[in-house]
């Protein structure tokens, strides 16, 4: 365990306080021990990924901060795969690609973790998580650890039910049988979109906001005149609209200000309220930027 780490060092935005202590857990059962004694102890706990959809708070986080890389077990099946919350969604993509196995191609330049692209159902290219998953393992607030089939919880776009309520251990996914040059060729095709369209090279969480039914957040952010515009360290990428990067010494309430800003620019513009994609962990709790965006 570190104490006073850097989330800077945990997020892809390279925002972030000190915390006050960081675990990585080797196994389900090590993490759900902390977890229990944390409650127990009234500590508070938090549970995050690869950080790639996450904005850290400027002063830090009191507690225990819970970081999953490390479980990154995994187990192929007959065009199944029994994989834990820590492993990297990219890398699952690629080596389900390699077998011939088609049903994640989308998911070949998304940066996060497997059980974060699931508790936001994160997709592109047309597809996205839902569409794979047969059952998922679950952590929740008491520590408890329980199995839930595909029929008891429920996605939509960039949403699970289970969010705020349940943490994503470990996760079954199903796929189809495939032509492997041709599902090589798609998600090659797919990264080499994403390089061009997307600020790749400077620090970013992503897409900061959902599109809008029938519309992209991206052209009203851009057409409303926001590309290049920064508070503080924030900019809006003159690449993309819908991407917020960090030029070097970015903080929280420097994003915030700018999503604030934004958000009320369109509303009063276009009559639309956009909502956020990304996180922003606050307090101790982890939870969506609604005060911000919804």
């Amino acid at each position: 365990m570190e104490k006073n780490y850097p989330l800077q060092l945990l997020s892809t935005w390279r925002i972030g306080g000190p915390a006050e202590a960081v675990y990585w857990p080797e196994t389900v059962e090590d993490l759900s021990t902390v977890w229990k004694r944390a409650q127990a102890a009234k500590i508070p706990v938090r549970l995050i990924g690869r950080g790639s959809n996450v904005l850290f708070p400027d002063e830090g986080l009191p507690g225990i901060t819970l970081v999953t890389t490390s479980l990154r077990g995994i187990s192929w099946g007959d065009y199944t795969v029994r994989v834990e919350a820590g492993y990297t969604l990219a890398r699952l993509a690629q080596e389900a690609g390699e077998r011939g196995w088609s049903g994640l191609e989308f998911a070949r330049g998304i940066p996060g973790s497997v059980g974060g692209a699931i508790m936001m159902n994160a997709g592109a290219h047309g597809g996205e998580m839902a569409s794979r998953i047969l059952s998922i393992s679950t952590l929740w607030a008491d520590g408890g650890i329980k199995k839930l089939e595909r029929a008891e919880f429920e996605f939509a776009y960039r949403f699970c039910s289970l969010r705020g309520q349940a943490w994503v251990l470990e996760a079954q996914l199903k796929f189809s049988p495939g032509d492997r040059d041709q599902i090589l060729h798609d998600m090659k095709e797919n990264l080499t979109k994403r390089t061009a369209n997307q600020p790749l090279e400077e620090p970013n969480a992503g897409s900061v906001f959902r599109n809008p039914p029938g519309d992209s957040a991206g052209r009203l952010i851009e057409i409303a005149g926001w590309k290049g515009k920064s508070i503080g360290g924030a900019k809006v990428s003159e690449k993309h609209a819908n991407f917020i990067v960090n030029t070097g010494k970015a903080k929280s309430k420097d994003v915030l200000a700018l999503i604030e800003a934004i958000v009320l620019d369109v509303q009063l513009r276009y009559g639309i309220t956009l909502q956020t994609e990304v996180e922003s962990i606050l307090t101790g709790n982890r939870g969506v930027t609604k005060k911000k965006s919804e």
